[in-house]
């Protein structure tokens, strides 16, 4: 199967999203993912790649709830991806619609207090997220609108669609770095931003496209998977508390956030807190997993 810095953006034409937009600030959310519905229909059918990683990732998950005596997850390769398109509509609405009226719970926790501490003594915090939930609804998040967020992403695999969230984002606080230019320059401005209390952020799910090979295989879902060095070699050198966090959308307006300290000693070590961290959450929001790609492969 193609890599997934390989995939390139399907049915994210400019016009297309700005006509989207347009819907969505007309009708609202509701009619807009009916709309996505049928588009969906239409779509689907010529997203081999995206269908046979959904199969793949189904049928693990059911294999490793089977292992563990946890109810089966049943749902079909086109409601995953619907799920996506609507994941990437709440993106837009959450981000982008200062109208719309975000309701966030936390799941408070010893890790959940130990970083609000950080926030409220401006302790600046990396954060490494994933492609489980949706993390762009953070910039709606109280806490988040009075510091500054330094994310790091692929841009090139999905320009169009950054290019439109630019255009239209409300939260001015959050600068996009591109994955692809990351040097030594760039690791000592980050650690500036944190020694001023900024939050840093970058997915930790995603080999790097610069360095394929340089990944740790740890045990996720039950399989042995490969997950980045650079994410949490970056983060680990940075001196500053690591957090992984997740946020989901609980339907509607309502998100729910999750986070846990990252404490690991070593690399590798990092790297299997956070993918026990995936683990357990991916078990309550499966069909919040978009990483539609072949992750599983060994």
């Amino acid at each position: 199967m193609t890599k997934w810095y390989n995939v390139r953006e399907q049915s994210a034409g400019k016009f297309r999203l700005e006509a989207l937009w347009i819907v969505y600030k007309i009708f609202g959310i509701k009619f807009l993912k009916i709309v996505l519905w049928f588009v969906c229909l239409f779509i689907v059918p010529f997203a081999k790649n995206a269908r046979i990683a959904s199969k793949k990732y189904r049928k693990i998950l059911n294999e490793y709830q089977r292992k563990h005596n946890i109810q089966k997850t049943s749902f079909s390769s086109f409601s995953h991806i619907y799920a996506f398109a609507c994941a990437s509509v709440d993106k837009m609405a959450a981000t982008c619609d200062k109208r719309r009226p975000i309701k966030f719970t936390v799941n408070k926790n010893a890790d959940w207090e130990q970083f609000q501490n950080y926030i409220d003594t401006n302790t600046g915090v990396f954060l490494i997220c994933s492609h489980l939930g949706n993390i762009e609804a953070l910039s709606a998040f109280p806490d988040s609108q009075n510091k500054k967020m330094h994310a790091f992403m692929q841009v090139s695999q999905t320009s169009t669609f950054n290019q439109f969230m630019n255009r239209h984002k409300i939260s001015k606080n959050t600068i996009i770095y591109p994955t692809e230019n990351i040097n030594i320059g760039i690791a000592g401005e980050m650690y500036d931003n944190l020694q001023n209390g900024d939050l840093v952020m970058m997915a930790g799910d995603r080999t790097s496209p610069n360095t394929p090979t340089r990944y740790e295989t740890v045990s996720f879902l039950g399989v042995d998977c490969r997950f980045p060095i650079g994410t949490f070699k970056f983060a680990k050198v940075q001196s500053h508390p690591i957090f992984a966090i997740c946020v989901f959308n609980m339907g509607g307006e309502k998100y729910n956030v999750y986070v846990k300290q990252i404490k690991g000693d070593t690399i590798k070590e990092m790297i299997q807190e956070y993918a026990h961290f995936l683990e357990k959450l991916i078990l309550k929001y499966p069909k919040q997993w978009f990483n539609f790609f072949d992750f599983f492969e060994k």
